[in-house]
């Protein structure tokens, strides 16, 4: 519908600086013709669009105008506050709590209103230093402190590091520091379980780093993979699909699946829950896996036996 458009485009303007009618037109499935005409009805509508030309030109909403809380309905109130639980539930934050509580107070709804969508995120918190290096981090973002500490990757290479941080993000099953290495001089990535003896400098950031968003987007998983592919019996599906979620399965038609999937070579998490299947999986690829899971046999055995 027309009504549903033209919100969506004042929405996406208001979230954007400068953006082309092409860009427009591409995201809200319409000729740029139309678009334009889109554009005339706001303004009709007292929302002041602005327009400039050349080749960064485009549309964009004032800087002052504001929409009026009323434009939330209750529906969207609904998502907002449950998104916020989710996030309370995953991070400690004294902030995201006085958030929460301020939209509480401006909803038509409240805490206990019926809810049908329930994020629970509390598996994200890793425990031991982990809480307290979030809390120092989030701190060094805000002053724009350096912080030192020791670190240990995936080889189990200890070194000390000097980072001015950027950002804390959650992904690949763990909390990660995306910073400024003063060492390597680049951008890295590090996993605050690999972080030990985490403190705030005095040092400020040696430049302005240009937009967190955009440094993540041009960051590449640099990370080596090892293919993988395995048989095991039907009755394992759901197991393996559990633990191996983007994995490739196919049924063989003798009551085995053929599974295929892709994991970080550098990562170890994998391994154990691949051990743990015992003799219920048999590896067919790659035959370093095949070494590695005798290998590792070996030793159990000698330690025990």
């Amino acid at each position: 519908m027309k009504i549903d458009r033209l919100l969506g485009i004042v929405i996406y303007l208001l979230n954007r600086d400068t953006v082309s009618a092409r860009a427009l037109a591409e995201k809200f499935e319409v000729s740029p013709r139309t678009i334009q005409r889109d554009i005339e009805t706001l303004g009709l509508a007292g929302i002041p669009v602005s327009s400039t030309q050349g080749t960064n030109g485009g549309y964009k909403i004032v800087n002052s105008f504001k929409i009026n809380s009323q434009f939330l309905t209750i529906e969207d109130y609904s998502f907002i506050i449950t998104a916020l639980k989710g996030l309370c539930s995953a991070y400690e934050n004294s902030h995201i709590e006085t958030t929460f509580e301020k939209l509480i107070s401006l909803s038509p709804i409240n805490e206990k209103s019926p809810q049908h969508i329930h994020l629970d995120f509390s598996v994200l918190r890793e425990g031991g230093h982990i809480k307290d290096d979030l809390t120092t981090i989030e701190t060094a973002i805000n002053k724009e402190m350096a912080v030192e500490f020791e670190y240990t990757n995936a080889q189990n290479d200890q070194s000390q590091r000097l980072v001015e941080p950027m950002a804390v993000i959650h992904q690949w099953y763990a909390w990660y520091l995306f910073g400024f290495c003063c060492e390597r001089q680049d951008y890295r990535m590090f996993r605050l379980s690999r972080i030990r003896n985490l403190n705030l400098t005095c040092q400020t950031f040696s430049k302005a780093h240009e937009n967190t968003k955009e440094l993540l987007a041009q960051k590449q998983d640099t990370r080596n993979y090892m293919k993988i592919k395995l048989l095991c019996p039907v009755d394992m599906r759901i197991s393996l699909e559990e633990c191996f979620p983007r994995s490739c399965i196919t049924e063989t038609g003798n009551k085995e699946l053929l599974i295929e999937f892709s994991v970080p070579d550098s990562e170890r998490g994998w391994f154990g829950t691949l051990l743990g299947y015992g003799n219920k999986i048999t590896i067919l690829e790659p035959e370093r896996l095949k070494d590695m899971f005798v290998n590792h046999a070996k030793e159990i055995l000698k330690k025990y036996c």
